[in-house]
């Protein structure tokens, strides 16, 4: 395979994973209820959802096309190794259980922790208080200022403890 094949290839998986979580984010963003404003709760969470979705979908034609440039030194997964990439791509499957179970507050916390841990930090005061500081700006300004759904864990609702963050 050549480095420019391989650069449209990888140009492709990036697209197809930035569409998918567009995809996810619009079905999440249609959950948040509706209102009569003409910029109502759910207009911030889609427009990001949807710009999500485009910016996948013109990678893809930028792949199609050839238009993917030079390939830089470092650049991809030719220098990396397999338990790197399984590592990062583990952080996103975490955050999905983590959200499912807990909530949107521990998701941010243990999501952080983990992508700290896959990309070599060791020190565990930092990735806990850096995880808790992270969840808490998180939690105030997407759900306190941008007023997003903080939808409930399964397992436990904090939404009770981290509306005093958000305000609600």
């Amino acid at each position: 395979m050549t480095n420019d094949n391989y650069k449209v290839k990888l140009e492709y998986g990036v697209s197809a994973v930035v569409v998918l979580t567009g995809l996810f984010f619009v079905y999440q963003a249609s959950t948040i209820g509706v209102s009569k404003e003409a910029v109502g709760p759910r207009t911030m969470p889609m427009a990001l959802a949807v710009s999500l979705v485009l910016g996948g979908l013109w990678l893809a034609l930028r792949a199609f096309r050839g238009k993917v440039g030079p390939l830089r030194e470092g650049y991809g997964f030719l220098e990396s190794n397999l338990k790197r990439i399984s590592l990062v791509v583990g952080c996103g499957a975490v955050f999905v259980i983590m959200m499912v179970m807990f909530g949107y507050f521990v998701a941010i916390i243990v999501t952080y922790v983990t992508s700290l841990y896959a990309f070599g930090v060791r020190d565990r005061l930092k990735m806990i208080c850096g995880g808790i500081i992270m969840a808490i700006v998180m939690q105030w300004l997407f759900m306190g200022i941008m007023r997003l759904n903080d939808p409930r864990g399964v397992l436990l609702d904090l939404r009770p403890y981290t509306n005093l963050i958000s305000g609600d």
